[in-house]
């Protein structure tokens, strides 16, 4: 008797068909599945939940528990049912779940959302992306067992699998992020990569003549038909004419109609990104904007002179930019997402002509930018987040260095301030360009409103020179432009003082925005759920 040989080795033996190299190749193509899984439950979940600091934290914390679920699961799997069948098994396990997670996310979100946009977010992230992120957690132990040879190359194997696996996940996370998801869509990735890992465990199957085994896929296919969704892009009232993934998250352009006498048809355009929307026209007047916010910024841009260098931190879909470059202001426009381009252009008709775009993170350009600028407009938010690296100290000496000392800064941030769990996050804007060196006086309108419909504009206005505004705004050229807004003094600057003893100085050191407004982002979000979101669902069209 061979004392040296114990049971499981015996079954490992037995069991092995394939070499080496190939199960390592396996390993290789399971961690790049788990990151691109991992990438598509966070865009997946965006449209609906955002993609704030809590949704993002749903998302890291499920992966992780699930692949430590996986590990350990595998580890049992691997001793109690030795053998490559175990392992082709759970990867087929962990195609299903992949493939149908985009299918199911939806109703499941619907049905989570009474939870709130924290609890809602994890249960939602838990039900969809636990599963096949856990069968792609035990294909690593398993592998491991079956290129082991001996307890004496244990930890050679192990690091082995692991080194692999991690190289295939940052490779597979390159390429889902630059091309895979940007050009073929949440849905289609998952089909890809769900059909991948189906595909490697078929050929398994087949080759191994475990016909019996390829059962299950009959099954999975019939499910997949099943559950596939019969959206509709148009209804009476609601049409959806664009809608791509973009490194921000879900663009959607969605026309909604607001008026039809039977000979004409008022309908309202709406730029949304992951369902918070960006812009607002009317058809036949884009890219002129349905909100008052654009026109006022268009207003204070309007005290610089003609030919004046205007700098545009945000596009969306060009509504601003349309009014600063009818004010006749020589405009630069930075812009995340190179998709913007030809949003703005198709479908808000903005003549791209007329300024110049630079497709930069924000704080980035403000750093290697070479002109200097007269007025600067900061109309950033991505989905209902605002980038809080933008908005530091440190990034507002940096912007101290490209303008001139004359010049007008305006940050657009949504918010509340006369309720005080709200009002955290424009008063620290305001205190830390205070403590920048700025003159800082801002504008705001105090209505009466419940206290749960906080997505209201703060003006916050910022230059170096303790400006005249009395002076400035005493005969605004705007009006001569777009008369149906006449803007004076009393609505461009508030002069009641806002009490700052709370507010913090932000700094890179300590990005807090996002934190200390966290209130009133979880709020947007969930009014907006209600207003776009949803209202897609019922009406039984896409959110992705």
């Amino acid at each position: 008797m061979n004392k040296d040989k114990s049971p499981q080795s015996q079954a490992n033996t037995t069991s092995i068909t394939l070499s080496r190299n190939i199960l390592l190749a396996v390993s290789f193509i399971e961690g790049g599945a788990v990151m691109i899984i991992e990438l598509l439950g966070a865009k997946i979940i965006a449209p609906y939940y955002g993609t704030s600091l809590y949704v993002w934290s749903s998302v890291l914390g499920v992966t992780l528990g699930a692949l430590a679920l996986g590990y350990f699961s595998g580890g049992y799997i691997s001793k109690k049912y030795p053998g490559e069948k175990s392992l082709f098994f759970v990867l087929m396990i962990g195609a299903f779940f992949a493939t149908i997670a985009p299918l199911i996310a939806p109703a499941i979100m619907q049905l989570t959302n009474p939870m709130g946009i924290r609890g809602g977010s994890l249960v939602s992230v838990l039900l969809y992306l636990l599963p096949s992120v856990t069968c792609m957690g035990m294909v690593s132990p398993m592998i491991i067992q079956l290129i082991n040879k001996d307890t004496q190359s244990v930890g050679s194997s192990a690091g082995t699998v692991y080194a692999i696996s991690t190289v295939g996940g940052i490779l597979a996370t390159f390429f889902a992020g630059f091309y895979l998801i940007p050009n073929l869509g949440i849905r289609m990735s998952s089909y890809l990569t769900g059909g991948m890992l189906l595909s490697i465990a078929l050929l398994y199957f087949l080759r191994s003549k475990n016909f019996w085994l390829t059962s299950p896929t009959a099954v999975f296919l019939l499910l997949f038909f099943l559950l596939q969704p019969d959206y509709s892009m148009s209804t009476d009232k609601t049409r959806i004419v664009y809608n791509q993934v973009g490194i921000l998250g879900e663009w959607t352009v969605v026309d909604y109609t607001i008026r039809d006498d039977g000979t004409n048809a008022d309908i309202e355009r709406r730029l949304l990104l992951n369902g918070i929307d960006q812009t607002k026209t009317q058809v036949g007047f884009e890219p002129l904007s349905l909100w008052k916010y654009p026109h006022k910024l268009g207003a204070y841009s309007s005290i610089k002179s003609v030919g004046s260098k205007a700098l545009l931190l945000g596009m969306g879909g060009g509504s601003i930019a349309h009014e600063l470059v009818s004010m006749g202001l020589d405009l630069d426009i930075v812009e995340l997402d190179e998709n913007i381009a030809h949003i703005s252009e198709t479908y808000f008709n903005y003549d791209k002509s007329k300024s110049n775009l630079y497709i930069d993170d924000a704080r980035h350009f403000i750093k290697n930018a070479k002109e200097k600028y007269d007025i600067v407009i900061l109309d950033l938010v991505i989905g209902e987040v605002q980038p809080s690296h933008v908005f530091t100290l440190e990034g507002f000496e940096d912007l101290k260095r490209i303008i001139n000392d004359d010049a007008l800064v305006i940050i657009n941030f949504q918010g509340c301030l006369e309720i005080d769990k709200y009002s955290l996050g424009p008063k620290s804007i305001f205190k830390t360009l205070e403590a920048s060196g700025f003159y800082v006086d801002y504008h705001y309108r105090y209505i009466d409103q419940p206290e749960d419909d906080v997505s209201r504009d703060v003006f916050i206005l910022a230059s170096l020179t303790d400006l005249d505004y009395k002076t400035l705004f005493e005969d605004v050229r705007y009006n001569q432009w777009f008369p149906y807004d006449d803007f004076y003094y009393n609505d461009l600057i508030e002069e009641t003082p806002i009490d700052l003893t709370n507010a913090l100085v932000l700094t890179d050191d300590k990005p807090q925005l996002e934190l200390i407004n966290s209130t009133a982002i979880l709020n947007w979000r969930k009014n907006k759920i209600k207003e776009n979101i949803q209202r897609l669902l019922d009406e039984n069209m896409p959110i992705y």
